[in-house]
């Protein structure tokens, strides 16, 4: 054998994939190899034994169908019938923060919007490079019958959420040029015009 065995080769051979010539050159490989080969072996092992312990499940059809539903509304055209746009009641980049909001020091963005969906907040805090990690509250008028949010950049999903049905929610890891947010609940569409600009 020439070389050390790939990730894939290594995965291959100890899920029986490989022809016995090619086992049999990877296996003796493995019985001799440097301690990096053997440490990568270990963890396809364990990966192997805990994947096994957590079967996928089919989830519910009226899931499925809600979750392919919301996919196609959020990368369909947008429909210019039907949307409103929430208003911004305050940015703490402009303004101090509502009493009672908590304080992120100089790292955070509080932002706040009224709409006909109810009043939401936003907390938009540091996340990774190019991204924040945002939660947020929406203070429903009415009864919740649940809220899709999605994230997008130019008109571009970016990313995608579904309020609890206490009204939060939490999506880490949001790209820092997004510039929109669609909230759908039912009939009810909103839009709103975001900066995550932390500064």
């Amino acid at each position: 054998m020439t070389g050390r065995p790939t990730f894939t080769v290594l995965l291959d051979w100890l899920e029986g994939r490989l022809d016995g010539a090619r086992a049999a050159e990877v296996a003796a490989y493995v019985g001799a190899a440097d301690e990096e080969t053997r440490d990568r072996v270990e963890w396809i092992r364990d990966f192997l034994h805990d994947a096994q312990l957590m079967p996928l499940v089919q989830p519910p059809a009226e899931l499925s169908e809600r979750l392919r539903s919301a996919f196609v509304g959020f990368h369909s055209p947008r429909e210019t019938d039907g949307w409103t746009d929430a208003s911004m009641l305050y940015d703490t980049r402009t303004r101090p923060a509502a009493v009672g909001v908590r304080s992120f020091g100089d790292d955070g963005v509080h932002l706040a919007f009224d709409s006909r969906l109810g009043r939401f907040v936003l907390e938009v805090a540091p996340g990774g490079p190019g991204e924040v990690d945002l939660q947020g509250l929406i203070m429903v008028d009415g009864e919740d019958p649940g809220i899709d949010l999605a994230f997008l950049e130019h008109g571009s999903l970016r990313r995608a959420a579904r309020a609890g049905s206490d009204g939060r929610f939490d999506v880490p890891g949001v790209p820092a040029g997004v510039d929109e947010l669609w909230l759908t609940s039912g009939d009810t569409r909103v839009r709103a015009s975001l900066d995550l600009r932390l500064r």
